[in-house]
């Protein structure tokens, strides 16, 4: 009995440990240069980007689904003509409304990156 109570009691001093690994999420949207963003989501999928291009498309998402990824701080050697491709994990807002985002306004939706969980180079070229 004894043991059970103290696995009982291990467990429930653990829970909260679990529970914040997970960052808390604000579901408030936010007006961000005048552009109308919903509340923050965990996103994560594949981001390119070299002098021109910062793109962000979500895993299982299509081409066209690919958005504009607003800021990212370049890591040595992004940019400078060269082209790199990572796997990110981020904390983020999307648009709500479709407008004109990125390079020549090619993109009709865009997330802005409040906290990267993490990046893993894939190429660069």
């Amino acid at each position: 009995m004894r043991i059970a109570t103290i696995l009982v009691l291990l467990a429930a001093s653990l829970a909260p440990l679990s529970a914040s690994a997970q960052p808390a999420l604000n579901p408030n949207p936010l007006i961000w240069h005048g552009v109308q963003l919903g509340g923050e989501e965990v996103y994560e999928g594949e981001f390119t980007v070299d002098y021109a291009t910062s793109t962000f498309l979500a895993d299982g998402a299509s081409a066209q689904d690919a958005v504009w990824l607003s800021g990212w701080e370049d890591r040595p050697g992004d940019g400078g003509g060269i082209t790199r491709r990572y796997h990110i994990r981020l904390i983020g807002r999307k648009s709500v409304e479709p407008g004109k985002f990125g390079s020549l306004g090619a993109y009709a939706n865009t997330i802005l990156l409040i906290k990267l969980l993490s990046a893993r180079l894939l190429s660069q070229r």
